[in-house]
């Protein structure tokens, strides 16, 4: 809808190497995208070492992920330290 008005889009990314992947996918797929917003959480270790890969700008620039799906897995370790609750 946005494009049909000729509005440009930002997506929000502050989460999560999950979110960093699909918002670049998304990004790289729309003709109204405007600017990445690479928020500095994305670059603490405690959210990086949460995702199998490390997406960060190079030379002002996203590279689009090549791998299969998003692109991007959870890794062991945040599947290991994982809180889950079961409902019941």
């Amino acid at each position: 809808m946005a494009h049909i008005y000729d509005v440009g889009v930002q997506t929000h990314v502050c989460s999560s190497p999950v979110n960093l992947a699909v918002s670049i996918h998304l990004e790289a797929a729309i003709p109204n995208f405007t600017i990445h917003e690479h928020h500095i959480g994305s670059t603490l270790p405690s959210c990086v070492e949460m995702g199998k890969y490390d997406y960060q700008p190079k030379n002002g620039y996203m590279e689009i992920p090549e791998l299969p799906g998003i692109g991007q897995e959870v890794s062991e370790m945040a599947l290991k330290t994982a809180h889950i609750e079961t409902i019941k």
